[in-house]
Parts: C-alpha cells; structure tokens; sequence
C-alpha cells in the first residue's frame, strides 16, 4: 500500500517513486531489516517511521520540494533519520520547533559536544525539521559547493532507537560519527551495502548500547563497493561473538572495539592489514595469543589489550615496531620474558603497560634506550634481579611501577636525585615496605624518591 498524502495527486507518486529508486521499490510497504521480522513492534516503527518522513516531506516542509529536486532525497533521509533516533523520546537538543514554518533565526540552536572525558565544544545550528536547508540543521556539514551532505556528527543528544542503515544512502557522506548516545539494538548489515556507503571512512558509534555482532556482510559489501572505511569505533557497547576476521581485508587505519563481550581468538587476518594505526580489543573477553604477525602492522602507533584473556608470550616481533607508543597488555594472561629485541627496538615509545600478567625474568639494561617513556608499569608479575642503573636516562618518565615482583636491591640513586629535583618520576611505586616475616624490604627507596612502598602481601602506603 503506497504512502497517503493530501498532496497534489501527480507530485507525490512521482516523490515516491525518486525515493524507492535508491531504497527499493517495496520501500513504503515491508521492512526487511535484520532482526526486524521476529519484532513485531520494531517492524511497525520502522515503516510508520517511514511513512511520518514522506509524509512530512510532501505536506510539511515548507520547501515543497518536487520530485526532481537535487536535495530530496537528502532531505527525506535526515527527516527519516529524525523520526527513527527518537523512537522513545526526542533528542536533548535540536529538536524541531513546534511550529514547522517558523524562520531558522528563530529555531536556531546549539548541540554540545564532548570531545574528551571534560573539554566540551558546541556544534551550532539550525533545529532539525526546520524550514531551512538541512545543510544548516545542527550537526549537518555539507560541502559547501554542491550543499551535500558531508559528515554527520551528534554526539551527546539522547539519540535512541535502531541506527537507520538509510543515513549511508547519503552519496557522499565520509563521517558518520554518533557516539555517547542511546542507540540500541543491532548494527544493521545494509549500513554498507553494495550500492552505498562507499565514501564513509569514519564509523564512530561508541558508548551507545548496539547488542549482537559485528556484521561480517559490512566487509563484503565494502569490498564489492570500493569503500574506503578507515576508521572504526565501536566502543563501549554490548557487543557479542566473535572479530570477523573479514576486517583484516579492508585497509582500516584505526579499530577500537573495547569494552564490549567480544570472544574468541583475534583474527590473524587483522594482522595482514599494514595500514593499521591503533589497535584497541581492551575490556572484551578474547582468548588466544598474540601472533607473531604483529610485526607486520609498521604503522602500529597504539596498541591497547588491557582486561583480555591472552595468554603466551610476548612476541618478540613488536621490536621492529618504530612508530608504536603506547603498549597496553596489562592484565593479560601473558607469561614469558620480554625479548631485548623490544627494548631495542622500541625508541618512540611512552608508554609500556605490562602489570598484572605472569611475566617474569630480569628488567633488561637496554630499558635506558627507550628515552621517550613517561609510564612504566611493571607491577606484579615475576620479574627478578635489580633495577637497572640505566633506568636514569628516562628522563620523560612520569609513572615508574614496579612493586609486587621479586626484585631487590635499592632504586639507583641517580634516578632518584632527579625525581628531587622535581624533573621526573611524579609516581614511584616498589617494595619498599618492610618484609612481614624478616623485617627487611626488598627495596630500598628512600621517602623522597618513591610516592608508595609496598609489601609482599601487597599492601602499600603512600609517602
């Protein structure tokens, strides 16, 4: 049953007809969503949603855009995108003024968004649904010459509902970057299809609350499309099974997966994969270990496995990563020593973050290279033997943890008569405290060079 419409009877189905070109011909009559079939209730929003948007477009909008307009088709997606991220409540800014013909000065607005955990910008614009072009609703960027749409960025804004895979009809969309809303259900499998999608390089749709997998048809499509995605960010959601180990086949510059339930091992395939730039699995339930293929990735700079379940050594192999600086395996599964080769090797790196595993062996001397370190953590493994003397020439180092190990000996004094000055070393941490049973620590710190001294048990008391 196509649309109802009090509009004239010849423009609408020439409107509908624009439209079912790029969404399909039964577009207004059936939803073949993922997921939508056995939800009864989610089938009927998502064509009610459908019907609202046509509906507004050719008895609302105060364009009255015909049917050969060169902004139809965007504008009904951005109207459809409305109606479908507001399936419990309206957004918490920017939403439409209750007057529809009222003047975008009046409906003009702002969305704030918050770049880090505090700096927050704003995003101005127009209200959504307001008589002006959608190139000027808040969170629209349009190229500014042919006035389509280029990015779409809204973060913050109680967004909530299913993510409409229609946004990706956009022809020439790069960005589509939605974070810290309440999206839910699953990520839809037609977000890329094989006729769209192609110009998206940036997906951010962290901290929302998307259930189910990673679709493995997003990397089909892709492929068959020539997408250029780059960066993913799926982040801090409740995302379920496995990595498709398809995403090893696209030339993606950075993927941040943490804090989800993702199981299973890591695709080896993700390792073949040389563009690759950040690499962020924290907080997810993965098993397995960590290839020797790492060495692959040149362009790693970040690389982020805290809270996994990987297990076996540390591959030598991250040696001949110069570009890497953040190395993140704390509380792994990781046993073993780590190689000279990444002590060696690793001349850019800040920080190296291997506490709470099961490694063992010594501290190796050519920890004086990596000159460029500010946090250090070693705490509680197995490591033995002494501190080095060349940990002096770390002249960057902000955080130096190593207590809950069985070294002995003193923290050098050199080291320390540069954290008195006040250059270096703002948190120091080892065993300092008194054994319980002999009375002796294991190291010695004096009260001016470590911030906190432990004991066997692990217990530790600031200085």
């Amino acid at each position: 049953m196509a649309p109802t419409t009090t509009r004239d009877a010849v423009e609408a189905p020439k409107i509908e007809v624009t439209l079912t070109l790029i969404l399909g011909k039964d577009y207004f009559r059936q939803v073949e969503e993922f997921g939508a079939g056995t939800d009864s209730d989610l089938s009927r929003f998502l064509l009610e949603t459908r019907l609202k948007a046509f509906d507004w477009i050719i008895n609302q909008d105060p364009m009255q855009l015909e049917y050969n307009a060169p902004n139809l088709v965007q504008r009904f997606l951005l109207v459809l995108f409305y109606y479908q991220t507001t399936r419990h409540k309206p957004w918490k800014e920017c939403n439409p003024a209750g007057i529809s013909q009222a003047s975008a000065t009046t409906n003009f607005c702002y969305q704030p968004v918050h770049l880090t955990g505090e700096a927050t910008s704003l995003i101005w614009g127009d209200q959504w649904l307001s008589p002006s072009h959608e190139c000027q609703w808040a969170g629209v960027d349009c190229q500014s010459e042919k006035r389509t749409v280029a990015e779409l960025r809204i973060h913050w804004n109680h967004l909530n509902g299913p993510l409409p895979w229609e946004v990706t009809r956009l022809p020439l969309l790069r960005t589509l970057w939605l974070n810290s809303n309440m999206l839910t259900g699953a990520l839809p499998p037609r977000l890329f299809s094989k006729n769209a999608g192609y110009a998206l390089d940036y997906l951010d749709l962290r901290w929302n609350q998307f259930s189910g997998t990673i679709p493995a048809e997003w990397v089909a499509n892709l492929l068959e499309g020539n997408g250029v995605l780059a960066y993913l960010q799926l982040n801090q959601n409740a995302l379920t099974g496995r990595i498709p180990s398809e995403l090893g086949l696209l030339s993606l510059k950075s993927l941040i997966l943490t804090s989800n339930t993702l199981t299973g091992s890591i695709p080896r395939d993700l390792f073949y994969q040389t563009s690759l730039e950040w690499l962020f699995l924290e907080g997810n339930d993965l098993t397995g270990t960590l290839p020797s293929e790492i060495g692959l990735l040149t362009n790693l700079s970040n690389v982020n496995l805290n809270f996994t379940q990987i297990s076996g050594a540390v591959p030598s192999e991250i040696g001949v990563l110069s570009k890497l600086v953040d190395l993140i395996l704390s509380n792994t599964k990781m046993q073993g020593t780590i190689a000279e080769e990444l002590y060696k090797g690793l001349g850019s790196l800040e920080v190296l973050s291997v506490s709470n595993c099961n490694l063992s062996g010594t501290i190796n001397t050519s920890l004086g290279l990596m000159t460029h370190l500010k946090r250090l953590h070693f705490a509680n493994n197995h490591f033995h033997g002494t501190i080095p003397n060349e940990i002096e020439a770390l002249t960057q180092l902000a955080e130096f943890l190593v207590n809950g190990n069985d070294l002995s000996g003193t923290v050098p004094i050199s080291f320390c008569q540069t954290r008195y000055a006040g250059e270096v070393a703002s948190k120091v941490v080892a065993d300092c405290l008194p054994n319980t049973e002999t009375g002796i620590p294991a190291i010695q710190c004096s009260s001016d060079c470590c911030t906190s001294c432990c004991d066997e048990t692990g217990v530790c008391l600031s200085n």
